[in-house]
């Protein structure tokens, strides 16, 4: 008994043993798994390089080449605002009207100034020609009052005429020559006394012409036909000196403010050296904007990636300064270009071709700009040596794509493409 429980759990074991074994052995052998590689579906297109005008698209402002913000001449109280914002007005049109009074009483008090200067030129000219007038009989009678002294001296040592008589002679000679000698002075001095009284005739007549400017100032006009931008007064509000009062630009410099790209300037300017008119076109709330390259601005900020240019837009009336607009640039004709969708770019500057086998090959191209299409949509303009005429060119964006990845082409109607034509093969 001993023995059999012994040998009980060997025979459990080998039986268990015995049963998987056979178990195992029976299972069917699986058959193994054949692992194909995944073709990526993607669009392709036929490299056919062109001579293509390219657009370039650009982001810009429209403003006006002047504009202004008027402001008080003098210090008064605004009457009348006669415009509101967005008006347009005529050159010499009234915006504001400030309260003259104060500035008539200082008219009217430099008026009597200049008044008073010219008076006192007419009486200096007076006594001039009277002084003239006079002068010979002034000397006549020094002339006379000196005879009547020598004569009274005479006597006085005769003894025949009083002391007295000839002090009095002698007094009025003195007396006489003063006389004289004043008119005399007065003669002389009198260009030199109207040349005083003309410089205070000029600067009566200044002041007055002043107080004229600031009468004038009272009347804010427009200087340029042109469209309110703000009206910064309210009737009834002290302005002073300087404050400002209304915002306006002129309608008949109204232009695109845009940036034109670094790469892009030496073309420009080819192009403007061999007289090409580069045109712009957009489109603002509906409206057709159009306008012509003006000339690239002479200062470029350290900060930008490029060049600002001043677009001229016709009749740009139309527009409200400060509109930012999508505009597109036509630049001259180019040999070689190729049109692809954006999808076909990756990153800045890199394509895939079909290579061997189907299966992608990267190409490095540059972009040269735009085109647009009659249905609305835009194509990418490049350029590359590395791409040959008859190439296949992806035009799906794959987030996978990689060198060597196989994918299955299509052309742009969805059609697979049974036989492709290889880079290599092209080659």
């Amino acid at each position: 008994m001993k023995i059999l429980k012994f040998l009980r759990p060997l025979l459990i074991l080998a039986l268990a043993g015995g049963l998987g074994f056979f178990i195992i052995k029976g299972k069917p052998t699986p058959k193994p798994v054949e692992v194909k590689e995944k073709a990526w579906p993607v669009r392709v297109q036929l490299a056919e390089p062109a001579t293509l005008a390219p657009t370039l698209t650009l982001y810009g402002r429209i403003e006006s080449l002047w504009s202004s913000q008027l402001t008080a001449g003098i210090a008064a109280d605004v009457l009348q605002v006669a415009v509101l914002e967005g008006d347009e007005v005529a050159k010499g049109d009234l915006l504001l009207q400030l309260d003259e009074r104060d500035a008539r009483l200082l008219l009217a008090q430099r008026e009597a100034e200049l008044a008073e200067a010219r008076a006192r030129i007419r009486s200096a000219e007076s006594r001039h020609q009277s002084n003239q007038e006079n002068l010979p009989r002034e000397q006549q009678l020094y002339a006379l009052t000196e005879k009547e002294v020598q004569r009274l001296q005479d006597l006085a040592e005769q003894q025949m005429a009083a002391q007295s008589a000839l002090d009095k002679a002698i007094q009025d000679l003195q007396r006489q020559a003063i006389n004289l000698r004043g008119r005399e002075q007065a003669i002389s001095e009198f260009e030199a006394t109207r040349a005083e009284l003309e410089a205070r005739l000029s600067r009566a007549q200044a002041l007055r012409d002043q107080a004229q400017l600031e009468l004038e100032r009272c009347r804010v006009s427009a200087p340029f036909a042109g469209r309110i931008a703000k009206v910064l007064v309210s009737p009834g509000k002290r302005v002073r000196l300087g404050d400002p009062l209304v915002e306006l630009y002129d309608l008949e410099a109204m232009v695109v403010r845009a940036q034109l790209p670094s790469r892009h300037i030496a073309q420009i300017k080819q192009a403007l050296d061999r007289g090409q008119r580069l045109q712009i076109s957009g489109e603002v709330d509906g409206q057709p904007l159009r306008a012509r390259l003006l000339r690239i601005a002479g200062e470029v900020s350290s900060a930008s990636g490029g060049v600002e240019a001043l677009f001229a837009i016709d009749q740009g009336e139309q527009f409200q300064q400060g509109r930012f607009v999508r505009i597109d640039l036509g630049l001259p004709e180019r040999h070689n270009l190729l049109a692809v969708p954006a999808e076909a770019i990756y990153g800045t500057d890199r394509l895939y071709r079909l290579a061997a086998e189907q299966r992608l090959q990267p190409v490095q191209a540059r972009r040269v700009g735009e085109r647009r299409l009659a249905n609305g949509l835009t194509q990418v303009l490049i350029e590359s040596e590395q791409i040959q005429p008859g190439d296949m060119l992806v035009t799906t964006q794959l987030p996978n794509a990689v060198e060597g990845l196989l994918v299955a082409p299509s052309d742009a109607e969805g059609n697979p493409l049974v036989q492709i034509r290889s880079s290599e093969k092209a080659e």
